[in-house]
């Protein structure tokens, strides 16, 4: 009997646990649209005000398509509108360098957008939400990263580049069979980035076929993204995966092995190789940071091994989806590609340096291009200015417009709206590099300004220089040697347009990507 009574007791206490739980959403709920709220005089769906379950259903259940809701918020309610109970967006341009500010004003990142993140990546300097904190990360990398350094790396770039030529030509005449040239070009971009972080590539360009590659590692990290984002206890989840490896699908296990192993594993032959005196012939990230003056614990196996992980990411995946934007776009239209490689024939442009290159204007114009098109990362990218009160002007449908932004606000902006502001883009879906060579001063400034395949600010991609040299070079070598012996096979435009996130632009569900045949 008492054992009887002391059940029903516990169910009756944890329903009233859940009944308070409850409650006390509601209560967050109806305060979210309360007058009392500090962004109650921002437009918007009241929804999306009301709780995060409206940003869930265009996300989470549709599938990465919260920023196509965002647009047409935009065209509703103007040029800032209140997108979740606690976050703004902006599409004005003008307001740009407040959001992404520079020197010491601080921007910190919004927790919700991190906790996509999880394992060992989310100890990497992408996850630090704080600023000081990110700033005591940056500082120990950034001279990786500048134009001088990267130019060092120019000469292993160009062999790389020119072994990739080499290997797409005797594959595709070998048996004839499509390609997808995402495949080829992450395995030239994983081994650039892999090469300057531990001295030495994978070597993905270099074997026999474009199998294994660090795409699958890559596809497995994604795939859960707005799962974690919604439901962030779910990423503990990620630190007992190990634990269950062979049980899991192949490309799951491939993210272990890869960040649960590989990575940690690299860091310790290069803590190993600093204290035994051994410098790496070619210049190291890794091997240097190990010996930097971070804090110890920010030097950790698990940490650098995060930090490793996501420079791979980073370094792999976007830019090797510009050159796969730009090679469809250039065999699309073949007079575009007539044209550039006309222009890199009359400047000997495959002798030319990284430097020389950014000179050749229809080249540079086609590269712009590319990078409109291909965006970078898509989804918006949230900043915090935790100590000012911002103050936006603007106009919309002929009414001025003046809000105050209390401290403490998520404010961001999507490179996909940008990219396709019809003002400053005209015909902004179509590739065409002349738009870059024939505008006057002040359409350029506009066009320069609204360009941000890179965002901007004290968080800018670290790796904006590595990704210029790599386009120049490779796509440089590409026209000389490849895409004139290049056509696309069963491939259409769909296939290189934005339809949906999944933190890099996806194209249609069911694309087979970009496939390519090499006679």
């Amino acid at each position: 009997m008492e054992s009887i009574l002391s059940e029903a007791l516990s169910r009756t206490g944890l329903l009233y646990l859940a009944g308070l739980w409850l409650l006390s959403r509601l209560v967050r709920a109806m305060y979210n649209i309360s007058p009392f709220h500090p962004l109650s005089h921002i437009p918007g769906p009241r929804l999306a005000a009301l709780t995060f379950l409206y940003e869930a259903w265009f996300d989470l259940i549709l599938g990465g398509r919260y920023t196509r809701e965002i647009q047409r918020m935009h065209e509703v309610y103007g040029p800032v509108v209140r997108i979740n109970p606690e976050e703004l967006h902006f599409n004005d341009i003008n307001f740009v360098d407040e959001i992404y500010a520079t020197g010491k004003r601080k921007r910190n990142k919004q927790v919700h957008f991190l906790n996509f993140l999880a394992g060992p990546v989310a100890e990497a300097m992408v996850g630090a939400a704080d600023h000081d904190h990110h700033r005591l990360r940056r500082s120990a990398a950034n001279k990786f990263f500048s134009r001088a350094q990267i130019s060092k790396l120019e000469s292993g770039i160009k062999e790389l580049a020119e072994q990739l030529c080499t290997k797409l030509i005797r594959l595709g005449t070998k048996d004839g069979k499509p390609l997808d040239v995402i495949t080829a070009y992450s395995c030239f971009t994983s081994d650039v980035i892999s090469g300057y972080c531990f001295g030495e590539p994978f070597g993905f360009v270099q074997q026999e076929g474009w199998e294994p590659n660090f795409r699958h590692a890559l596809n497995a990290l994604l795939g859960p993204i707005f799962v974690f984002r919604f439901f962030p206890p779910l990423r503990l989840v990620v630190d007992a995966m190990p634990f269950l490896a062979k049980w899991l699908r192949e490309d799951v296990r491939d993210l272990l092995i890869e960040s649960n192993e590989k990575m940690p594993d690299q860091i310790r032959k290069a803590r190993r190789e600093h204290e035994m005196g051994i410098t790496p012939s070619r210049p190291a990230i890794f091997h240097t940071l190990v010996a930097s003056n971070l804090p110890e614990h920010e030097k950790t196996d698990r940490r650098l091994g995060g930090e490793s992980f996501a420079f791979m990411t980073a370094g792999t995946e976007t830019t090797a989806w510009t050159l796969t934007v730009t090679t469809f776009h250039l065999l699309n239209k073949p007079e575009l590609l007539s044209r550039l490689a006309q222009e890199l024939d009359e400047n000997n442009a495959i002798n030319l340096s990284w430097v020389e290159l950014e000179k050749l204007p229809y080249l540079r114009a086609v590269i712009a291009e590319g990078l409109r098109l291909s965006y970078g990362v898509t989804p918006r990218l949230a900043r915090i200015a935790p100590d000012e009160r911002l103050i936006y002007c603007g106009r919309f449908q002929g009414r001025d417009l003046t809000y105050a932004i209390p401290p403490g606000t998520p404010m961001g902006m999507s490179t996909v709206i940008n990219h396709h502001n019809e003002d400053v883009f005209p015909d902004s879906h179509t590739f065409q590099p002349e738009r870059w060579l024939q505008a006057d001063e002040a359409r350029r400034r506009r066009m320069d300004a609204s360009f941000t395949p890179f965002s901007r600010g004290s968080r800018q991609c670290l790796g904006m220089n590595l990704a210029y040299c790599n386009l120049y070079v490779a796509l440089t070598a590409l026209t000389v040697r490849v895409l004139p012996r290049m056509k696309l096979y069963d491939t259409s435009v769909e296939d290189v347009t934005y339809d949906h996130d999944l933190f890099v632009p996806m194209p249609r569900r069911g694309s087979n990507g970009v496939k390519v045949v090499i006679s």
